[in-house]
């Protein structure tokens, strides 16, 4: 069980028709399809449903939570908690909504749903969870989404109202001490989305260092080669200039005599 590779990423409880035609709305906790065998693949002691703490908060503190969307469906999320991880119930989740703590631009704030407006990519979002403290909960994400046409409530019809398309997903985590029966892990879990991650931390002087050494680098890396290709250089115009003449003095012309003239009288 342990090496067990779970490849349901999409945990979209069966499909629109499974979920609203043939279960009238109703949904596994955890994404599974609502007429699935119990207990569900992804809930408590289901094939994936393993029971493994994954992250241990403090009660009432600020998290932080990233959502891979690998396709947007326009829509809305939401985050919330039960501590009854053997029996998980959708009414014991709604006590326990998180709040959201970000406002986001262009768009009214809602202390409870995050809209992912941005396409497909990685969503950081803080969440702040409720003043309960449990050894042992679960952790659940929806994902409801909003790009079907429907009937809004005041009689309206558009994209977005009625019935959409839902996704959901589970961790178990730890808020406050966690119990010593409580099964403990340092790595993650094979669940597909919402895990959150620890912050990671900027040092200026690192940076600063990093900066000057890669420079040092880059300038002893030109200057050998500039002064590699210079002996190069002199070594090769040496090699083309022609051969000088190895006399050491240049030819003098004969010296001019002056020609006698002999005349004879007769």
């Amino acid at each position: 069980m342990d090496d067990l590779l779970n490849h349901q990423v999409e945990l979209l409880l069966g499909g629109y028709t499974n979920q609203w035609v043939k279960n009238g709305g109703k949904c596994g906790v955890c994404g599974d399809p609502w007429n699935a065998k119990v207990p569900r693949a992804h809930e408590y002691g289901g094939t994936f449903g393993q029971g493994v703490i994954v992250r241990q908060y403090t009660v009432g503190s600020v998290i932080t939570i990233r959502v891979e969307l690998t396709a947007s469906h326009f829509g809305y999320f939401t985050f919330s908690v039960c501590p009854e991880y053997k029996n998980v119930t959708q009414e014991c989740l709604d006590k326990n909504i998180l709040k959201n703590t970000r406002s986001q631009d262009g768009l009214v704030y809602s202390d409870i749903r995050f809209y992912p407006r941005d396409g497909s990519k990685v969503y950081e979002m803080k969440y702040k969870l409720p003043k309960m403290q449990c050894s042992h909960c679960v952790l659940q994400w929806r994902y409801i989404a909003g790009n079907n046409w429907g009937m809004c409530p005041n009689g309206t019809e558009q994209v977005g109202c009625g019935p959409q398309e839902e996704f959901r997903a589970c961790a178990d985590i730890a808020i406050g001490k966690l119990s010593e029966e409580a099964p403990i892990t340092t790595t993650s879990t094979t669940v597909t989305e919402g895990i959150p991650e620890s912050e990671e931390t900027y040092s200026p002087i690192s940076a600063i260092v990093i900066a000057v050494v890669s420079f040092l680098l880059v300038s002893l890396i030109f200057f050998l080669l500039y002064f590699h290709y210079y002996q190069i250089g002199g070594r090769i115009k040496n090699w083309i200039k022609p051969p000088e003449d190895n006399q050491e003095f240049a030819p003098q012309p004969p010296p001019r005599v002056k020609r006698s003239q002999n005349r004879i009288d007769l």
